[in-house]
């Protein structure tokens, strides 16, 4: 088996981030959201693939890959001074091991020109937010947020400086 590696997502890697994030929604979404609403986000995906979620113009989508197996995967795109970071998520059974961070170093590394990274989560997430806040992110307020398949949340934003972030990413690795 290769070693997983941070790299940029490609459009081989459709099927195996339909599977990472069936296996993330739906760890996350049912207990989180409730079995109607990950149904539905189920059936997007189904239907239109990664199409909802992959990287539009202007955005960048990464990965933690073993080949072609993706264990994690994070979308951000840049506007002015702020990177938005979603589709992060990480296979559950790789949590805890460390690939989450690694991936955010690697997104963090290829920020451009924003100087504050800002993500969405679900206040019930206690292991997302638990995640971010270790890295430095800061509630910055709340909004209801777009799903896939139609589905709404309220969500926590929260935020941190790229800077901040990358020092902290280079103090871990010493």
């Amino acid at each position: 088996m290769k070693p997983t590696q941070f790299r940029p997502i490609t459009s081989d890697d459709h099927q195996g981030l339909v599977a990472l994030w069936r296996d993330t929604w739906t760890a996350t979404y049912g207990p989180s959201l409730g079995l109607a609403a990950l149904d539905s986000s189920l059936k997007d995906l189904a239907q239109n693939g990664t199409a909802s979620m992959l990287p539009g113009f202007g955005e960048l989508g990464y990965c933690m890959a073993d080949g072609q197996d993706i264990r994690a995967s994070a979308i951000v795109v840049e506007r002015g001074t702020v990177a938005y970071l979603w589709g992060m998520y990480v296979h559950p059974s790789c949590q805890r091991q460390g690939l989450g961070s690694l991936l955010l170093k690697g997104v963090a590394s290829e920020i451009a020109t924003s100087s504050d990274i800002e993500i969405r989560a679900l206040p019930t997430s206690s292991s997302a937010i638990s995640f971010y806040q270790k890295h430095g992110f800061v509630e910055t307020g709340t909004e209801d947020t777009e799903l896939t398949g139609g589905v709404s949340a309220k969500t926590l934003i929260m935020s941190v400086s790229v800077e901040r972030l990358k020092a902290m990413s280079l103090m871990s690795s010493l």
